[in-house]
């Protein structure tokens, strides 16, 4: 398992070395924004280093969403995002399973994923990302994860893959408090294996409907709970997403080291 996290997109490699990060994230273009990302003058470097686990989309991009101008956006810019990041020699793109609205449901966020999935142009993995809240998201609870899972795979489309995040799952899904190991393993067997675990400790509680992340032993979830949801993932590299580029990822690189023993 290759442990790192999602650093700044500036110098990457080099904040990776001086972290001491065995692999990164990264974004290609600002998060909020519809900008497409433009070509990286390192990206030749960036694939030779075999040390890109996985870009991570805009978090504008939503499939899922009622309004078709978002969606056909959401489309271009993931495409955009997805070409890029093959330049890169990244091993997936991350991307927010999304949400129908607070007036949509589940049933119509999964449609709308399938008539995406299909126009989707890349052999590299798509890593669908649970999420923390929204009622209509089919990626907050379990049950509607694996729905969505089910339903891709009767489509064509690209490689279908999965990034498990522990502070949405906590945050996301109160039933992943209860048997958190056997929450993790569950996503794991929907997904068919987990590329990447988005390893972070959560600031609120369990089942709050809230993203806020928190420094690994500083937030509510507990070390158990962490290392519960790595072990039922097994997932191939984790990357931590937590507060601070500086002695605080040092610090939270040191606790993963010890959770993944």
């Amino acid at each position: 398992m290759r442990l790192g996290g999602h650093l700044p997109s500036r110098d990457v490699l080099t904040t990776a070395d001086s972290l001491g990060v065995d692999v990164v994230q990264l974004h290609l273009t600002s998060p909020r924004v519809w900008a497409h990302p433009r070509p990286r003058a390192d990206a030749e470097e960036l694939r030779d280093s075999n040390r890109v686990a996985a870009v991570h989309a805009p978090y504008l991009i939503n499939p899922a969403s009622p309004d078709p101008v978002v969606r056909e956006r959401s489309l271009g810019l993931m495409n955009a995002t997805i070409a890029q990041a093959a330049r890169c020699g990244a091993g997936g793109v991350v991307v927010h399973a999304g949400s129908a609205g607070p007036k949509g449901t589940i049933e119509q966020a999964i449609e709308r994923w399938l008539d995406v999935w299909p126009l989707l142009d890349t052999a590299l993995p798509i890593l669908i990302e649970n999420t923390a809240s929204g009622t209509s998201s089919p990626g907050r609870h379990l049950d509607s994860i694996t729905r969505l899972f089910a339903a891709l795979r009767t489509v064509e489309g690209p490689p279908l893959g999965a990034c498990l995040d522990t502070a949405h799952a906590w945050a996301g899904d109160p039933t992943c408090a209860e048997d958190p190991f056997g929450w993790a393993e569950a996503f794991r067997t929907a997904a068919g294996k987990v590329a990447v675990a988005h390893v972070n400790d959560s600031a609120v509680e369990a089942g709050a409907g809230r993203d806020r992340h928190a420094n690994l032993a500083e937030g509510t979830m507990g070390l158990h709970t962490l290392q519960a949801l790595i072990r039922g993932a097994a997932p191939q590299a984790c990357l931590l997403e937590t507060p601070g580029y500086d002695d605080r990822r040092r610090r939270d690189l040191e606790i993963l080291r010890f959770l993944v023993r």
